[in-house]
């Protein structure tokens, strides 16, 4: 037999003043308990509701009017009535016996508590899944730094189905239908933002490296390129984490968008607004994709969370805060505080973005304070630590490439003249030059423009001797057809009056 019964017998409880009865407890007893923890009425649901650090915390400070404390007993009673309030409203829930977990608050035992959604998981009828674990059984982990933030090293338990089906009924409720499933987030990455958020009350940042639509298939495959300059006219090229353009931000962001509504971290018009803020920017700058993916992660990274403290600490000296502030859900006014931050946008977008377009585009973007800071940082000079970039070497592969065709067209040059003294001494072309005067039997190279003669038409030999007037060379380098010696492009060598 059960300490408290059967478990039929906790169905016939109907309301918390049975259960004070059952176990014994005091009026002053119990009075001194609800004073510290306050008082639930006749709602067995809400005793039953309370964590069992609040249970022994209040049995500790409890006292009565004339200052004396619980004695162990006492305290040991309002234990057991929440202990019997919680297998109620389990029972009544429709939870079987061999589901219900059973806790001692005053027990020592080895509590896994998942740390997303909440201090604890709540089951059915609000009993906690405190599961006792031992020490050679290591659960199922995952990783921060493949969900959440590469830099997040710390691990987290998979998340229940129920919790992971409320989330999802949470995104109905404001939405009215299931996200789409490029929009909606793996249960794994909602326990990771809601660790991080809930848990850990920190900003709701999440890395677009990591954080990716269909994250079991993508996760880790964007890299955007920016350029860093080194100083020397010359720039330094690396590819950071990161969608590559606006379209797969778009992507990242509202599968975050998603799972911020299932946690309700923030309102659906707030992170709207901030979509459509970087939508104008790249709008506004669609040339500067790298500077803008930076510096709005850098807002989410580094801005929410000084916004935040910066509306915390106006509101401790009682200054103005936004209208739709709330201490307990700060995020939606974080998120419209961060799109009216001018001052951070100018310095982090629009003057480098219109410096580098006046400068005619050349290279790519950058923050100016950034680079000056890390150039002086010892062991941070990023021009000496890496190798010229992708620009320097297509940069090195033009110049190569443009020797390389004046060495073609010389050593073309050479073999057509080659060829063409060749012809001239086989049909005995020296009447021809004995007849000329003195410097004479040297042609121009050259007509009055500069552009070079096509030594074949000229003397009447091939590819071009048989071409009339105002033809086109036939040769491999295209050449002009005039005369060598007057110049003239209405006759050959054979048929000029100058010589």
């Amino acid at each position: 037999m059960s300490l408290f019964g059967s478990w039929a017998d906790a169905l016939t409880f109907m309301d918390l003043q049975e259960i004070k009865d059952t176990m014994g407890v005091g009026r002053q007893v119990w009075q001194a308990f609800t004073d510290q923890v306050g008082d639930p009425a006749n709602d067995i649901r809400l005793l039953s509701a309370l964590p069992r650090v609040a249970v022994v915390t209040a049995c500790g400070q409890a006292q009565f009017p004339d200052g004396s404390p619980l004695l162990p007993l006492q305290a040991a009673q309002v234990g057991l009535v929440w202990r019997l309030s919680r297998r109620v409203v389990a029972a009544k829930s429709g939870l079987r016996e061999d589901q219900f977990v059973d806790i001692d608050p005053w027990g020592e035992q080895t509590e896994a508590r998942s740390e997303h959604g909440g201090n604890s998981r709540h089951g059915q009828g609000g009993q906690s899944s405190v599961v006792t674990t031992t020490a050679s059984i290591k659960e199922r982990v995952l990783k921060m730094s493949a969900l959440l933030d590469a830099q997040d090293e710390s691990e987290l338990l998979p998340p229940s189905n129920e919790e992971v089906n409320n989330w999802t009924q949470a995104y109905v409720t404001i939405m009215g239908a299931l996200p789409d499933p490029a929009e909606e987030p793996t249960a794994s990455q909602l326990a990771a933002l809601a660790k991080r958020t809930l848990v850990h009350d920190c900003a709701p940042y999440t890395d677009f490296s990591v954080w990716t639509p269909f994250a079991r298939r993508t996760i880790k495959n964007q890299k955007y390129r920016t350029v860093f300059p080194l100083g020397d006219g010359s720039f330094l090229t690396k590819e950071l984490p990161g969608p590559v353009n606006f379209q797969m931000w778009l992507g990242c962001w509202r599968v975050f968008k998603s799972a911020a509504l299932m946690l309700n971290i923030s309102t659906l018009a707030a992170l709207t607004s901030y979509e459509r803020f970087v939508e104008r920017l790249v709008t506004q700058w669609p040339l500067c994709w790298g500077l803008i993916a930076q510096a709005e992660d850098k807002m989410r990274a580094e801005g929410l969370e000084r916004w935040r403290r910066r509306i915390i600490t106006a509101a401790a000296l009682g200054r103005q805060t936004p209208i739709n502030w709330d201490p307990a859900k700060p995020w939606t006014a974080v998120f419209e505080m961060a799109i009216q931050d001018t001052e951070y946008w100018a310095e982090n977008v629009h003057h480098p973005a219109a410096a580098w377009l006046a400068a005619g585009s050349r290279g790519k973007p950058v923050v100016a304070s950034e680079a000056a800071l890390q150039a002086h940082m010892a062991g941070n000079h990023e021009g000496a630590t890496e190798a010229t970039g992708d620009e320097g070497k297509r940069r090195a592969q033009v110049n190569r490439g443009k020797r390389q065709a004046k060495k073609r067209r010389m050593f073309e040059d050479r073999e057509e003249l080659k060829r063409w003294r060749s012809s001239q001494s086989s049909q005995g072309t020296s009447e021809v030059k004995s007849s000329q005067g003195k410097g004479q039997s040297k042609g121009k190279t050259k007509d009055q423009s500069g552009k070079p003669l096509c030594f074949s038409w000229s003397a009447g030999n091939s590819p071009c001797g048989h071409l009339g007037p105002g033809s086109e060379c036939l040769g491999a380098v295209k050449r002009v057809h005039k005369c060598r010696i007057c110049l003239s492009p209405s006759h050959q060598e054979a048929k000029c009056t100058s010589k």
